[in-house]
């Protein structure tokens, strides 16, 4: 442990930087990805240009932490709620946290949204493509490994592709949340389904399409 100065500094170090991720973030929300500048997030979070690179060289580098917060949180709930005594209903455990997740905050998937539409060709350095990589393919080695669980147990039909399967789920959810979430106000009017409910409909049919039958389980 450090002495208490250092501890102290270490914490108005990770405030400072909540404060630039939250004025991002609150930008990125309002005038979108393509339009923010730096000069915008200084402004925003009522600092220097001087003091925001000694945090960050890039707001890419803003960006990416603030998504990677988001997956973490949702990882960090997940983890919390796969109660379910089989694969089967673990996985439901996972399409429940989705939707908890999109009910408590929804702009979440509408920065996610943002960050996978600016960012759908490359990333801008090799170091952040790494660094969020190696951090999304955890949450999909974890469906993995549940969809794996629900085949040895008998709850998930044995033909099912793990690898393949949590690559499906995971696009199936994010992205269907995400278009919900941007089009949230649109849907009101041009829908006849209620956009909740529609994520509720989505989960019931994908778990009785994994489900093992009778015949299958025994």
């Amino acid at each position: 442990m450090g002495t208490k100065w250092e501890q102290e500094l270490d914490q108005m170090r990770k405030q400072r930087r909540e404060q630039i991720m939250e004025a991002t973030y609150d930008l990125v929300l309002e005038k979108g990805l393509m339009s923010i500048t730096i000069v915008d997030i200084v402004k925003k979070a009522e600092i220097s240009r001087v003091t925001l690179y000694k945090y960050y060289n890039s707001i890419h580098e803003i960006v990416f932490d603030i998504q990677i917060k988001i997956l973490n949180e949702m990882s960090g709930l997940l983890d919390e709620k796969l109660t379910g005594k089989n694969g089967l209903e673990k996985l439901q455990d996972y399409f429940a946290t989705f939707i908890r997740m999109y009910r408590a905050h929804p702009d979440y998937f509408c920065f996610a949204a943002m960050f996978d539409q600016f960012y759908q060709s490359s990333y801008p350095t090799p170091e952040l493509e790494e660094r969020y990589q190696s951090f999304t393919k955890q949450g999909i080695v974890r469906i993995e490994q549940i969809i794996e669980e629900g085949i040895r147990d008998g709850s998930i039909r044995r033909e099912t592709d793990p690898v393949m399967m949590a690559q499906i789920l995971s696009h199936i959810m994010m992205g269907t949340t995400q278009r919900i979430a941007v089009r949230s106000e649109i849907y009101k009017t041009e829908s006849k389904v209620d956009s909740k409910e529609m994520l509720n409909y989505l989960t019931n049919f994908l778990t009785s399409s994994l489900a093992a039958d009778s015949a299958d389980g025994r």
